[in-house]
């Protein structure tokens, strides 16, 4: 994590966009076979793969997202292609796959997908990938991609791929991507809410998001959130056992950790 945030914020420095960084940071995680995102991914009750992803840009408050996607390397590269190449904000299943070509995804068989808890069981729990980054012309964006709850039931789609649950980014507030048993953060609206207490109740984003995440808590849920501001200030809170996390802000000053680190 420490060397992909690192590269990530050298393509920030040389003026990259956050669009770009974002997609690049979630691709290299998709690909990595150590998270429940894209190669990582475990098959469902019915022994297929089922991906889902997002993607929100904070200027104009575009969004692309996908679910129940089964043959993508990257199902970020399709959300993000939803978002920025037609009217549409969500698509699902057959359609999403036959939108690799287009959004420049490689088609993969069910012999790519390695899932994460049979190669890395003796590893803290990793699952959904995301990542939130500010440019330097001050555009924000959060995108996010998952396989799910490990094991999960066939056609269950959680917060991942839903703009303003697992998701959200708004350049004049900030940008959230959520982790954990989504059906919680549904029910919670919980990106949404943290960027609507930072905007309205003027709250820092570990103020925000520890709140949101304490409700979660209660109704007995678990996961976590990467929270981002408009002054670049950054929150990584967790409830479970371990959440690999790493940020870096604009002097350099970096934060790496996966259990209670």
């Amino acid at each position: 994590m420490g060397e992909l945030v690192d590269r990530m914020h050298a393509r920030l420095a040389s003026a990259d966009t956050a669009l770009d960084v974002a997609i690049a940071a979630v691709e290299a995680m998709e690909d990595c076979g150590l998270f429940h995102a894209g190669r990582g991914s475990s098959p469902t009750s019915n022994g297929m793969i089922e991906l889902d992803a997002s993607i929100m840009h904070g200027r104009e408050r575009r969004a692309g997202a996908i679910a129940v996607a089964r043959t993508l390397k990257n199902p970020i590269r399709v959300a993000n292609y939803i978002m920025q190449s037609t009217p549409n904000v969500f698509l699902a299943g057959e359609e999403v796959d036959a939108l690799a070509s287009a959004a420049g995804s490689d088609v993969v068989g069910a012999d790519y997908f390695i899932p994460c808890d049979d190669v890395g069981a003796w590893l803290p729990s990793s699952g959904t990938v995301g990542a939130v980054v500010m440019d330097i012309h001050g555009d924000i964006v959060a995108a996010t991609s998952t396989g799910g709850t490990l094991r999960k039931r066939a056609g269950r789609i959680g917060d991942t791929p839903v703009i303003g649950a697992g998701t959200y980014a708004d350049n004049a507030v900030g940008a959230v991507s959520c982790t954990g048993v989504g059906e919680y953060f549904l029910r919670t609206s919980a990106a949404s809410r943290i960027i609507a207490r930072m905007q309205y109740l003027n709250e820092e984003p570990l103020t925000a998001s520890a709140a949101v995440l304490t409700e979660i808590g209660a109704m007995g849920g678990f996961g976590g959130m990467i929270v981002l501001d408009r002054h670049g200030r950054i929150a990584l809170p967790y409830n479970t056992s371990g959440m690999y996390r790493a940020s870096i802000d604009a002097e350099g000053t970096r934060i790496v950790g996966s259990c209670d680190q």
